[in-house]
């Protein structure tokens, strides 16, 4: 293992937002030890006291606060290596230039926004406005792509190279158990088929298919919903902010993911379902945009809520998917440290 003092600069840390850059840069802290995560909370001090959450530039005040920390620290010890995630990195190169620096792609703004926000509220913003700022912050970084799909979106939309390095998950915890048995673990004592919904209860996320097909096609049907929010319907058993350590028992309590999100790069829900051996029922993005699809369930390209439910059909009568061995064989803990070592001795090795 190549010993190196590593910055990785986020703007949460896991224990404020459980979100997906958070998980990753909780098991990127395991690549490298010898690390410091410097968020917005440790760096308020550097900026002036004053939210610009009002014209959507609050992410960038956190950014340079973050950047601003980091120089200073490395003034007073320097690092080898800096990770930056989202705009967290912002204006780094200006005031560090000389610290190699990878700027890490979770999502584009660009693509999220014309994916999920065209027409409302936050789109222009987010495709004009605050992607200007995101490739400004790849200035002078190498970039890493963390799915094909934003490798796609940096090189069509940004004009950025990047390279790929997919997420990984520990596949010794999350890992397929008897579904009669963590029904009973989590208190359920519904018998027949369910599927498993994880995520914010937004139109962005898909959630108003899983209502409608909850609602009005299947009764026959049960979704769990992992998320924080509470929603009345008797077809939906809601399960609230449940810590990411104990969701195995909660996907190995379901017969499939339900993931008709608009929008995903790389979302951890979905890797970690696979690992837990469950097929997908899945809208054609993120990771279910370069797998095949006889190994996973069934990708849509469709919004139709009756699409989906013929699709939760077609998934429950097939059974047996591939999904633990393509989570082998892409998104273990094992090929995700090796990835990022090597990434490091690119420069040091």
């Amino acid at each position: 293992m190549i010993c190196l003092r590593v910055a990785i600069l986020s703007l949460y840390d896991f224990d404020e937002v459980q979100g997906g850059t958070e998980i990753f840069v909780r098991y990127l802290r395991q690549v490298f030890p010898d690390n410091e995560n410097i968020t917005f909370s440790k760096s308020r001090s550097e900026v002036a006291d004053l939210s610009l959450m009002k014209i959507n530039l609050e992410y960038e005040r956190m950014g340079l606060a973050i950047s601003k920390r980091f120089a200073r620290l490395n003034r007073q010890q320097e690092f080898d290596l800096v990770f930056c995630n989202d705009v967290a990195g912002l204006g780094l190169k200006i005031l560090a230039p000389d610290i190699p620096a990878y700027q890490v792609f979770h999502y584009t703004y660009k693509g999220f926004a014309g994916a999920a926000l065209r027409g409302r509220p936050g789109y222009f913003s987010s495709y004009h406005l605050q992607s200007l700022f995101e490739k400004f912050t790849a200035n002078g970084k190498k970039v890493v792509a963390v799915s094909h799909k934003t490798r796609r979106e940096l090189e069509e939309l940004y004009g950025l190279s990047a390279k790929v390095i997919e997420n990984g998950v520990p596949l010794d915890h999350f890992k397929p158990m008897p579904r009669e048995r963590a029904r009973e673990q989590l208190g359920i004592e519904w018998s027949g088929p369910m599927g498993i919904f994880v995520g914010r209860m937004d139109r962005t996320k898909g959630f108003d298919i899983v209502q409608a097909v909850a609602r009005k096609r299947r009764k026959d049907l049960r979704i769990l919903c992992v998320t924080g929010a509470a929603v009345d319907d008797e077809n939906i058993i809601i399960a609230r902010k449940v810590p990411n350590e104990n969701m195995p028992v909660y996907y190995s309590a379901a017969d499939f993911l339900f993931f008709p999100s608009f929008y995903e790069s790389s979302s951890y829900a979905s890797i970690e379902a696979i690992a837990c051996g469950l097929p997908v029922v899945a809208n054609r993005t993120g990771l279910f945009e370069d797998v095949e699809e006889h190994r996973v369930g069934r990708i849509l390209e469709s919004r139709d809520p009756e699409a989906y439910s013929s699709a939760i059909d077609e998934v429950l009568r097939n059974g047996e998917y591939d999904t633990r061995r393509l989570a082998e064989e892409r998104f273990s803990m094992e090929r995700f440290t090796r990835s990022y070592q090597d990434l490091a001795k690119e420069r040091f090795g």
